[in-house]
């Protein structure tokens, strides 16, 4: 009998034996992400269907038949589990007229003609949002719905609101027939979520993010009366719902723009990052990769972001070489130093900036302060048609946490749970112009060699969380272009105009001679002497302004001229007159004859 009994217990020993030891947690990790519920420990291992992070069984549901279940820790489920995600609005529909009887507050109005219209005293009445309590109402109702339409194949991570407004712009929700948001006697609150599920896969089992989506979505539909009549048990504020429905992030319209779109194109200067993950690992630092899809142009990496669980200040280091990391792993001096800086990091749901420009920080070590030069990030580009480039990023161990233990850089556990501890690196996200892919936790600064991948002070594969900003076409026009450096285009312009010929110089003709006809009658009047004089100063003027004689000339005679030399000067100056001014006398002469005339 006991031989027996010993015998049908065989493969449960083995598979204990097998499950205690696979995907247990790994030393950087917290013990704490490993604690499930479960009748027993093999029935929590086996099924992971509820954490339990506090170590209480208080946490963990009762059965239907009502029988506890107990939490227990080491069940080996967190590294065996996928996290999806899902972002978007779950709109709330209200019957406006009861919803603002009971829950209507004043706004200072923002001066539109509207709120000018009906504002009493600067002030617009409209519908208040959730408070906290009502959040914590809506998330707890919407999370008994969707644990019952995972049905135990997916396990509900957690469920955080991000926002919430009325009468979003653009977002197109299904409700029941007869219900429609943009009816006038309704008022739709559109609350902003992000659902985070983890789940085991199989041979078999293998889901999305978008699934995830579509389950709520689909099943939030379909469970929408019982949905709505445990909303309003649960609180006062939701009395007056008449619908739910849910959609989407990436399926929400756009928001019309005022004016039109000054460009189709998008942007050359691009953002480039890897989801938060909500339940992340992390350690020192990490070593991956960045590289090109094929037939993809080359692009430069102009920014850096990361985030850390830290909430204090770090030193960073980041390195960078083209090509591979891989076979270079603790070889620094085969990478290039381009960022390191003094940053405080900001918990591990905020991104934090790699620093741009050189810069220079203190290090204080008891009664001694030290000056330190960092360097800023320097661009760096990656080749395209599946080019690749490798970076190393870590914090030091100059600042370290309160235990005394190492600031951590964050990352994600393997995409496939079957290649832990496998040099197999999946692709972590990608867009048309990069990809992101798996590489290795490094569990100490600075980083050690493993020549034979068996180093205790490496995980693999992991992923990175990190973010990059960028530009898509850092050759343009060549926009095509996979190679570095970029092309040398010639800029092209309108040549300068250049003279054709060299000025001619002033006109050479000789004058003209005077008139061969005599007049046909003598004048009857002698002329009057005043005339000679008043034609002389008009000469004068006429000659000494075309001429611009210096005043200063080397030239110019500075004392009063004798009587010949002012003979020769009028000499010079009328045959100048008649030379300059041929075509204008010309022109006076039909004048003169008529004034001739006139004497007669």
């Amino acid at each position: 009998m006991m031989r027996t009994t010993a015998f049908s217990l065989l493969p449960v020993i083995i598979y204990l034996f097998f499950s205690s030891v696979y995907a247990q947690l790994e030393l950087d990790q917290d013990p704490k992400l490993d604690y499930y519920c479960g009748f027993n420990w093999l029935e929590a291992n086996t099924f992971c269907r509820t954490a339990c992070p506090s170590g209480l069984d208080v946490d963990c549901p009762i059965s239907p038949s009502g029988r506890k279940q107990s939490c227990y820790q080491g069940a080996g489920c967190f590294n065996r589990m996928e996290t999806l995600y899902w972002t978007g609005v779950v709109a709330i529909l209200f019957d406006r007229e009861e919803h603002m009887k009971n829950h209507k507050v004043e706004v200072e109005a923002s001066g539109t003609d509207d709120e000018e219209n009906t504002a009493a005293n600067d002030v617009v009445p409209t519908a208040a949002l959730m408070g906290k309590v009502e959040e914590v109402a809506l998330e707890r109702t919407l999370i008994s719905t969707l644990q019952i339409l995972l049905d135990d194949k997916i396990y509900l991570a957690s469920l955080d609101i991000k926002g919430q407004t009325y009468d979003q712009p653009c977002v197109e929700a299904v409700f029941p027939l007869g219900w429609d948001r943009d009816d006038p006697s309704k008022l739709a609150l559109d609350v902003t979520m992000r659902i985070t599920a983890r789940y085991i896969p199989n041979a078999v089992t293998f889901y999305t993010d978008k699934d995830l989506g579509d389950v709520f979505i689909s099943g939030l539909g379909k469970a929408q009366d019982a949905t709505v009549r445990e909303l309003k048990n649960a609180n006062s504020f939701f009395n007056a719902v008449t619908g739910m429905a849910a959609v989407s992030e990436e399926d929400l319209a756009e928001a019309p723009s005022a004016m039109p779109s000054t460009s189709p194109t998008r942007d050359f200067d691009q953002l480039f990052e890897a989801k938060l993950d909500s339940t992340p690992t992390g350690s020192n630092g990490i070593v991956f990769s960045v590289k090109t899809p094929k037939g993809a142009p080359s692009v430069l990496l102009e920014g850096m972001k990361f985030v850390t669980n830290f909430e204090g200040v770090l030193e960073y280091e980041v390195y960078s070489k083209l090509g591979s990391w891989k076979n270079f792993v603790g070889r620094s001096n085969e990478f290039d130093l381009i960022a390191s800086g003094q940053v405080t990091g900001k918990g591990p749901k905020t991104w934090v900036d790699i620093i741009q420009g050189d810069h220079v920080g203190t290090i204080v070590k008891g009664n001694e302060t030290t000056s330190v030069n960092y360097v800023g990030f320097k661009k760096v580009y990656v080749l395209g048609d599946g080019g690749e480039r490798s970076f190393y990023f870590t914090t030091t161990k100059r600042f370290l946490k309160e235990d005394r233990t190492a600031i951590p850089i964050l990352f994600s556990s393997p995409i496939n749970s079957l290649s832990e501890s496998l040099r197999q690196y999946a692709m972590v996200t990608t867009n048309s112009e990069l990809e992101l892919y798996e590489g290795d936790g490094v569990l100490d600064y600075p980083w050690p060699t493993d020549p034979n991948g068996k180093s205790p002070y490496y995980r693999r594969p992991r992923g990175p969380i990190i973010a990059f900003n960028y530009d898509r076409s850092p050759c343009f026009p060549n926009v095509n272009f996979t190679g570095w450096p970029c092309p040398y285009v010639q800029k092209t312009r309108k040549p300068t105009p250049r003279p054709s010929q060299k000025p001619t110089n002033a006109p050479t003709l000789p004058p003209t001679p005077q008139p061969t006809w005599s007049p046909t009658r003598e004048p009857t009047i002698e002329p009057v002497a005043a005339s000679n004089e008043n034609a002389t100063e008009i000469a004068n003027l006429i000659f000494d302004n075309e001429m611009n004689w210096p005043e200063n000339s080397a030239d110019t005679v500075k004392s009063s001229p004798s009587k010949d030399q002012s003979g020769a000067a009028m000499n010079m100056k009328h045959s100048f007159v008649a030379c300059k001014w041929h075509s204008a006398l010309l022109g006076l002469l039909p004048l003169l004859w008529q004034l001739w005339q006139l004497h007669d």
